[in-house]
């Protein structure tokens, strides 16, 4: 092969190193910008609950420790859109008080929830129609709010952008959102699903009541003006949820570092109901009817929880990873594949422009 040849070849193999550098860049690794179809995390959280009602004893039990699993898997994928079975488990000591199963499909770009999906996923176990963000924040998470799920309201809640700041266990930089809600009724469906009484006998509402930390002789009373307020029995109940909650996402890949969240379940009764009960009281003229205020409704479900150090650092890895190698095939290498190029094609001009 003369030198004029080389030259041509030379410069040929530059421009396809630096077209591919660039396919590598603007195309393949955007592509890699969405949620993979081989995720199988699991993450743990530790808390206390310092209130909870036994729904088959009704008793209260006060102060647990409890640890809260939360299991995600991608079971399949179409296109942009992903299948993700989501499985969590409350337990105490080893014994299980709570366990749900949900599944997702979201867009794997926003991740935010998608209603328009397969036709042979509409079957699954726990898919019920949702929006926003029900698993996680998108790569490249902004400052700026977001629009989130709950499946307490089944309805949307809002996730407020609240700082960047570097986590104070991972070490890493973050974007903190918070969300929050003053107590609004639980949908039926999930009070179902959480398998929590929705009517009480008036032996059973007594039996209640004796549990409260109240006074003696208003608990002693109670069941006693419930029936002389003409309250059906059994009673039907009904449930209020209110919670404050802290995220801390890795901006680049949006992963969750951390989660610092408060729960509480509370039951009551309806307003037709509680007007003549608080009637009852006043009739009496021994307490203040605004005395009802201070227990009802009933906490039944207390929780606070965060990630345990271990879980948030195993989420720092995920993290870390994840940014190495939208690195290495987003920047490394295209950059590379570029320079290169560029000497080879730099190469063979010399080489076809000398004599």
């Amino acid at each position: 092969m003369n030198r004029r040849a080389a030259g041509v070849l030379l410069v040929l193999i530059g421009l396809v190193v630096i077209a591919a550098g660039l396919v590598l860049m603007l195309v393949i690794v955007p592509g890699m910008k969405q949620f993979p179809d081989d995720v199988d995390t699991t993450r743990n959280y530790e808390g206390t609950m310092p209130v909870l009602l036994n729904a088959a004893s009704l008793q209260f039990m006060t102060d647990i420790p409890v640890e809260l699993v939360r299991h995600f898997k991608t079971e399949a994928t179409d296109g942009d859109l992903a299948l993700v079975l989501e499985e969590q488990t409350l337990s105490s000591q080893g014994t299980p008080l709570l366990e749900m199963t949900k599944r997702h499909v979201i867009d794997r770009k926003t991740m935010e929830f998608v209603n328009d999906y397969p036709a042979n996923w509409g079957d699954k176990e726990g898919l019920i129609e949702r929006s926003g963000l029900v698993l996680g924040w998108p790569l490249d998470t902004e400052k700026k709010d977001y629009v989130g799920w709950s499946d307490d309201y089944r309805a949307t809640v809002p996730l407020t952008f609240a700082a960047e700041e570097e986590h104070d266990r991972a070490k890493i930089k973050t974007y903190r959102f918070t969300s929050s809600s003053d107590p609004l009724p639980i949908h039926p469906d999930t009070v179902a699903a959480m398998g929590l009484p929705t009517e009480l006998s008036h032996a059973q509402l007594g039996q209640m009541i004796g549990g409260l930390d109240i006074n003696p002789m208003v608990a002693a009373a109670l069941p006693t003006l419930i029936k002389q307020a003409n309250w059906p029995d059994p009673v039907p109940l009904t449930y209020v949820y209110g919670y404050e909650a802290e995220y801390w996402i890795e901006p680049t890949t949006g992963v969750l570092i951390d989660t610092h969240k408060i729960e509480i379940r509370s039951a009551g009764f309806s307003d037709e109901l509680m007007g003549s009960l608080v009637e009852k009281i006043s009739a009496l003229g021994l307490v203040d009817p605004a005395i009802v205020e201070q227990f009802l409704p009933v906490t039944v479900f207390h929780l606070e929880y965060r990630g345990t150090d271990q879980s948030v650092e195993e989420a720092k890895q995920d993290a870390l990873d994840a940014k190495d190698q939208l690195e290495l095939f987003g920047t490394t290498i295209p950059y590379a594949a570029i320079v290169a190029g560029a000497v080879l094609g730099l190469l063979g001009l010399i080489l076809v422009a000398r004599k």
